[in-house]
């Protein structure tokens, strides 16, 4: 062992002739800086050969180069307990993993509620970290360069902030729903200041849907009222963009396909049914909740 001590549980390892303990916490404790970088390396591949647990929590939960993606990861891990073979609670369908979440996000400032008159939004900036797909792995998902196209028709290469969720609750604290959003920072006649100023003021905001039929492509909307003086940016379907969020859902039809003009988003389906409406029914502008906006920050 060339003079170091006996190695302690998995979560410590060997650099050179010395061991670096991490305790038994492997995610907030670090060796020193002169060997993080081998040592955190080495870990994780000792862990991976260990623990097939941890190799399948890494194959299924994909933490982009964010800077919130390491601490996203770090309280999923916590909500938990490190024991990755619970890593199947880690998902967007678990009402409890969706509120622990929130609340430790927050730092205990926002959590879902089981009376309120209305329905609860909660946007998690970063929430979507653990979600993305496997080629954002190595890329920063808070600013994804990808070409889109605005309502006039311009093509353009867009910046989206992809890695946000959008989680929804009935007034007793029952999941309605989640999803990932796609929120464009920049784009034509739209500024990343402009971007970010409107989220910025969403924070208990009240939450409306509307159906829009002034673009090529009509949608149902939600819309959160922030008492800005320009047109209202809406959360929808994918499609065209000035500037209004996508909310993502897997069976959206292509961009310039009919089936596009009458679909929804599942999301948008299930907020309306748990007021006992369908998309069609939707006529003026339907008041549903307020916007929580909870940061997860680095």
């Amino acid at each position: 062992m060339g003079g170091g001590r006996k190695p302690g549980p998995v979560c410590s390892t060997r650099v050179g002739d010395e061991w670096i303990d991490f305790g038994t916490n492997c995610r907030s404790r670090t060796p020193t800086p002169s060997v993080v970088g081998t040592a955190i390396a080495l870990v994780d591949l000792e862990l991976a050969r260990v623990s097939p647990q941890k190799a399948k929590f890494d194959r299924d939960h994909v933490y982009s180069k964010a800077p919130e993606a390491a601490r996203k990861r770090d309280l999923d891990l916590q909500i938990i307990g490190d024991d990755y073979s619970r890593s199947a609670e880690i998902s967007i369908s678990n009402e409890k993993y969706l509120k622990d979440l929130i609340k430790l996000a927050s730092n205990g400032a926002q959590q879902v509620r089981d009376r309120t008159q209305k329905i609860q939004f909660f946007i998690i900036r970063g929430g979507a970290e653990g979600f993305l797909p496997s080629e954002l792995g190595k890329e920063n998902a808070a600013d994804v360069i990808a070409p889109g196209t605005n309502t006039d028709g311009e093509s353009f290469d867009y910046h989206f902030d992809n890695n946000d969720l959008l989680a929804v609750f009935d007034p007793r604290g029952k999941l309605i729903g989640a999803a990932l959003l796609q929120r464009p920072t920049l784009a034509p006649r739209w500024s990343t200041d402009a971007a970010n100023s409107t989220y910025d003021a969403w924070n208990n905001k009240a939450v409306s849907i509307y159906r829009n039929t002034n673009f090529d492509v009509p949608y149902l909307g939600l819309v959160v009222d922030d008492g800005k003086k320009r047109g209202w940016v809406d959360m929808h379907k994918q499609e065209a963009t000035n500037g209004c969020i996508f909310i993502v859902d897997p069976a959206t039809p292509a961009l310039g396909t009919p089936e596009l003009n009458t679909f929804e988003p599942k999301l948008v389906k299930d907020v309306l049914a748990s007021i006992g409406k369908n998309p069609a029914e939707v006529k003026g502008t339907i008041w549903l909740g307020m916007m929580h906006v909870v940061d997860i920050k680095p």
